[in-house]
């Protein structure tokens, strides 16, 4: 499970920056859908999934990639929710910007 950057920068029309801060931007958009698919995800999770995604977080080895992996495997719905979120993070920073 990965979201492309390249997939991000041609979707939210960030072609026409600087290489420099499409990464930035991209790396921002990453951390932010991150935090919101795991949010949901515990929603989702049943009492015993969200004990092992403790005991995952508790891991010091534990990489994002795992994490993302490890809720896929539980949510059958995994690359719907992602996909929701990213939709839902772009509408919220577009209306950021134009109320701005």
């Amino acid at each position: 499970m990965n979201i492309l950057p390249k997939e991000i920068i041609t979707e939210w029309g960030l072609q026409s920056l600087p290489e420099q801060k499409q990464i930035e931007i991209v790396d921002r958009i990453g951390h932010m859908l991150y935090q919101a698919v795991l949010v949901r995800s515990l929603d989702i999770l049943s009492d015993e999934e969200q004990e092992e995604f403790d005991v995952l977080l508790d891991n010091d080895g534990t990489t994002p990639q795992d994490v993302l992996v490890f809720l896929h495997s539980k949510i059958p719905t995994f690359q719907l929710l992602v996909a929701e979120e990213k939709d839902k993070l772009k509408d919220e920073l577009m209306l950021m910007k134009k109320s701005r």
